[in-house]
């Protein structure tokens, strides 16, 4: 099947069947024009577009796609998108807003050293919010630190293998902490 001839009914299966072909491309490619008026528009600073496209995924993956499951073909599945993706990201972008300081000064030359400063904290408080020390340890080693898998592994006394299995848990739970926040 070509991906010129998806209809809006394969598209929505394909996506509730995890079909990758049909994800990638309707999120990558038929998306592509929502996620950059997304960007520009709704957040008017450097924001990935690719880091958007998987928020946005996620959001429509949780309890089971229900939010995609509502679709219900009355119009076009991508006007449908764009009404769901800007609401989920004015509301994650009033969230962001509301969450800052406001006595923050804006220094032209330091911007891009306290966004990295301050996405480390997050991200520092976002896995210190794991319950479980085990996952705590898994991402703060292989994702923070960045380290070798076969190093941690040896370390925690478990194979490659199980280390996969446990980072894999990790970023679940870390994915519902965030989730739950939203």
């Amino acid at each position: 099947m070509e991906s010129k001839t998806f209809s809006d009914r394969d598209i929505v299966e394909g996506i509730l069947a995890n079909d990758e072909q049909i994800s990638r491309y309707f999120f990558f490619e038929k998306c592509t024009p929502m996620f950059h008026y997304i960007v520009k528009k709704l957040f008017g600073y450097k924001v990935e577009k690719n880091e958007l496209i998987s928020e946005f995924y996620i959001y429509l993956q949780d309890n089971g796609w229900y939010k995609l499951r509502q679709f219900n073909y009355r119009c076009k599945l991508t006007t449908w998108t764009r009404v769901v993706a800007i609401r989920f990201f004015q509301k994650k972008r009033r969230e962001l807003i509301e969450s800052e300081s406001p006595s923050t000064l804006y220094m032209e030359n330091t911007e891009s050293i306290e966004d990295g400063i301050q996405d480390a904290l997050d991200v520092e408080s976002l896995v210190n919010s794991l319950s479980n020390s085990r996952y705590r340890d898994t991402i703060r080693k292989l994702i923070l630190e960045d380290r070798e898998p076969q190093e941690v592994a040896n370390e925690m006394e478990i194979t490659v293998d199980n280390l996969y299995n446990v980072k894999r848990r990790a970023l679940m739970q870390l994915i519902r902490t965030v989730k739950n926040d939203l």
